[in-house]
């Protein structure tokens, strides 16, 4: 075999492993997309009881609860894509393992139109807050085991795998997040009702936490002088 032949060969392959990792990064884009778009398609248009200002308030007032768990589900799963996003940005290869860490997560993520349209009808039930916030946590932790998994030096899986104080970060960011959610679905457990409250409101913590978490972040990599 000449060198050009052989050239040609080992491009193809090295070709057809950067074709198979962008498939995979693609699907998951699409999954979030989809899961996204779903969001909204459970609020159906209301009935109008009569054709008149009024009308139309009152049965958008009644859609309040509906379009508040489509916000925060949109958030919440637009945080995740971010983040999905910044994890593969440094993903140079694939495993079958790494393959089923991602359709592991979502997994999750296909599942939270529906646990966020129950809790849009039933949010105040404590069991229904749970299983949302299950799935939440289900996701941060999901993606918790994905940066393990490419952070792993063995495997070489991305460009972080030697640069211990970006994954240690990475890591903290992941998990931070699922125990929030973690959190919220604990309290729900208690028979109190401030612990019912604190479960809702906790995620508003999750803004605060990764703006802490970035900041020393970034104080750590001007440091290193990375």
């Amino acid at each position: 075999m000449s060198h050009q032949q052989h050239h040609s060969k080992h491009d193809i392959f090295l070709n057809r492993k950067e074709f198979q990792l962008e498939r995979m990064i693609l699907f998951s884009d699409a999954v979030f997309a989809i899961a996204i778009t779903l969001l909204i398609i459970e609020i159906k248009v209301p009935v109008l009881s009569e054709i008149s200002t009024h009308g139309v308030l009152e049965a958008l007032k009644e859609k309040i609860a509906e379009f508040f768990a489509f916000v925060l589900s949109f958030t919440v799963i637009g945080q995740f894509w971010i983040t999905h996003h910044r994890v593969f940005g440094y993903v140079t290869g694939y495993t079958n393992g790494l393959l089923w860490l991602n359709l592991h997560m979502l997994f999750w993520i296909v599942l939270v139109p529906f646990t966020s349209g129950f809790n849009a009808q039933h949010g105040n039930l404590d069991i229904v807050w749970i299983i949302y916030s299950f799935n939440l946590f289900m996701i941060g932790l999901s993606l918790y085991f994905i940066n393990r998994y490419i952070g792993n030096e063995k495997r070489n899986l991305s460009t972080i795998a030697d640069k211990p104080y970006i994954k240690k970060f990475m890591y903290i960011r992941s998990l931070v997040t699922a125990l929030i959610f973690a959190v919220g679905f604990l309290l729900c457990i208690i028979d109190w009702p401030p612990a019912s409250w604190a479960a809702r409101l906790i995620y508003f913590f999750i803004p605060v936490a990764l703006m802490i978490i970035n900041k020393k972040a970034k104080k750590v990599h001007a440091v290193a002088g990375q």
